[in-house]
């Protein structure tokens, strides 16, 4: 059976020790929504599916060049 996105975020999430608090800063939605979205009981925008697949592929990651600028 194939995975949907949600179910493939949340073992991104724990594979990799990101918060959810984290993930649904980087895609800006409510912390309460991404949860319920992550649970299968509500939909994300489809603007915001975008923001995941860019999550997914380490775009919320800071490179160490990016973070000694700041």
């Amino acid at each position: 059976m194939m995975e949907t996105l949600n179910e493939v975020v949340c073992k991104y999430l724990k594979e990799n020790g990101v918060t959810l608090k984290h993930f649904s800063k980087y895609i800006n939605v409510e912390y309460t929504s991404c949860s319920k979205w992550i649970h299968g009981k509500k939909e994300l925008p489809n603007e915001k599916l975008k923001k995941v697949h860019e999550f997914l592929n380490g775009n919320s990651i800071k490179r160490i060049s990016e973070i000694l600028k700041e």
